[in-house]
């Protein structure tokens, strides 16, 4: 059966490409997409099939992927007719949450709802994934199996939770970018070039996230192994200690999380 994307954005063509680079037949998928350029890349992409309206693009569905931006989802499903209870949905539209989507699909109730971040588009993503009470344990799996063809996923039972995903992971790629950019200026700032800050900057940034993620050991531990007593190393970590950046970055995340549950009751409403 097919698995058919409403939207052929960004997100859309990762999950495209993660799913035919773990053997998906590109036969199998379609994207309903109503930008004509967009909708031409996707073919020349992944020479998968398109379509500017979605009621063809139905046709034997077993997965629908709403990937279209959470301010037209609405309009979107209410164009679409009564699905099969068999028929998978996943949604990775920030914000929307599950009983309206349940709500706007007459009642649907296999539905996954999905909150990946933009490492996905290097296959180096992570999700976070919740699904609604009438979803089966092989609906789930399905998924699962889904969103882990561009990255990891962890599951959260309270949907609620996923407003947390989202300021952690969702918006966390931004909080690397936003220090990286910090030490670039500070490199430069030093003396060296662009080009040496960026690179010393962009490869100590994946160096170290990659060592955490093999280390048996947590952050802390390994923070710890490169704090000498009197060394260079903690004169740094004196100064964040100073500036409060671990509490600084708490308010940071609960700030977002915030936003992120404000902007799902927003979405809901309109």
């Amino acid at each position: 059966m097919s698995i058919v994307f409403i939207g052929g954005g960004n997100m859309a063509s990762a999950l495209i490409g993660g799913l035919i680079a773990h053997g998906q037949a590109p036969s199998d998928i379609r994207v309903v997409e109503i930008q004509p350029d967009a909708a031409a890349r996707l073919r020349a992409d992944w020479g998968i099939e398109t379509y500017s309206e979605a009621l063809p693009a139905l046709e034997g569905a077993g997965t629908l992927v709403l990937a279209v931006k959470p301010q037209s989802l609405r309009a979107v499903l209410a164009s679409l007719p009564r699905l099969g209870s068999d028929v998978r949905v996943i949604s990775v539209a920030a914000g929307i949450r599950t009983d309206s989507l349940s709500r706007w699909l007459h009642g649907h109730v296999n539905v996954v709802r999905a909150m990946p971040n933009t490492p996905a588009l290097v296959r180096q993503g992570t999700a976070g994934l919740y699904a609604m009470a009438g979803v089966s344990k092989e609906d789930r799996l399905h998924a699962q199996s889904l969103l882990r063809a561009v990255g990891s996923v962890v599951w959260v039972e309270k949907e609620s939770d996923l407003d947390a995903v989202t300021a952690v992971s969702g918006s966390g790629p931004a909080y690397v970018y936003y220090l990286m950019e910090a030490m670039i200026k500070a490199a430069r700032s030093l003396g060296l070039s662009e080009a040496t800050a960026s690179q010393l900057v962009q490869d100590t940034v994946l160096g170290a996230a990659q060592l955490a993620k093999s280390a048996t050991e947590g952050p802390e531990s390994l923070r710890r192994k490169v704090t000498s007593p009197g060394g260079t190393t903690e004169a740094a970590i004196a100064v964040f200690e100073q500036e409060q950046m671990e509490s600084t970055v708490a308010q940071a995340i609960q700030a977002a999380t915030r936003r992120a549950r404000d902007l799902g009751e927003q979405l809901d409403r309109d």
